[in-house]
């Protein structure tokens, strides 16, 4: 696997937490609301944190989307628009305990087959794997893909 450099961790000071009533939660700034601060929900609100610094304007970003895949309702973790309002990069968020496998690889392959986008990203928080399609095929890049890129296109 290809590891991309930097550990999403970096973002948690960035995070608006609250805790009510023995239920944390953590605000969501695309959803504009407080959400459970499951382990999942804490990666995927710091790969958003993340996102922002890399120059993504917050409207261009759904999060939590219904997908139809293989006839069934499946939930994209993150996905974002280029300035068409086109699919720019799929991203698949795990809690930090689950690898980054095949298995992560597959789910996000058959998420391809119903919302194709540029660029896919995998990741569990600690570890992330940055992947580009060329020639229909995932091909794993260096880097984050930047606002609006399109070499792979």
């Amino acid at each position: 696997m290809h590891w991309v450099e930097g550990d999403l961790l970096a973002y948690s000071a960035r995070l608006k937490r609250r805790d009510d009533a023995g239920s944390a939660s953590v605000y969501d700034p695309i959803r504009k609301k407080f959400v459970a601060a499951t382990p999942e929900e804490l990666v995927r609100q710091l790969v958003i944190q993340h996102l922002l610094v890399l120059g993504f304007a917050p409207g261009r970003l759904r999060v939590e989307r219904l997908l139809p895949v293989a006839g069934r309702k499946r939930r994209l973790d993150i996905l974002v628009l280029d300035k068409k309002g086109e699919p720019h990069l799929l991203v698949e968020c795990k809690r930090p305990t689950v690898a980054i496998d095949q298995t992560v690889m597959h789910q996000a392959g058959m998420y391809l087959s119903a919302c194709v986008a540029p660029y896919v990203v995998l990741t569990n928080g600690r570890h992330t794997v940055c992947l580009a399609i060329s020639n229909g095929q995932l091909q794993p890049v260096p880097n984050w893909p930047l606002p609006d890129s399109r070499e792979h296109e």
